[in-house]
């Protein structure tokens, strides 16, 4: 089954598009992982510092995977590193199973 996660981040005041060079150089290592199906990173439309980052993988397993590799990346863990000082309070993370796709 289909696993989608997602992150919800707010950059700091002024730091908009800094936040949006990480979260795509991050989507860069995304794109190179084994299951990935889908990757987006939106912004919204009423405020420049939001960001939401989802990604859709074949499955749990494919998911679990990427992330133990990427965890071990030394540019992964620096750039995520860099993304938290850019946002501003906590971040937003989920992982959910897909139990049915609507067209």
């Amino acid at each position: 089954m289909q696993v989608i996660t997602f992150g919800k981040f707010e950059a700091q005041e002024g730091h908009g598009d800094e936040l949006r060079n990480v979260i795509q150089e991050h989507m860069k290592c995304l794109n190179n992982q084994p299951g990935l199906v889908h990757g987006y990173v939106a912004r919204s439309q009423g405020n420049g510092n939001k960001f939401v980052v989802i990604s859709i993988w074949e499955n749990e397993e494919a998911q679990q995977a990427a992330m133990g590799k990427l965890s071990s990346d030394p540019g992964a863990t620096a750039g995520f590193l860099q993304l938290m000082q850019l946002i501003e309070g906590q971040p937003d993370f989920g992982n959910y199973v897909v139990e049915s796709i609507t067209k």
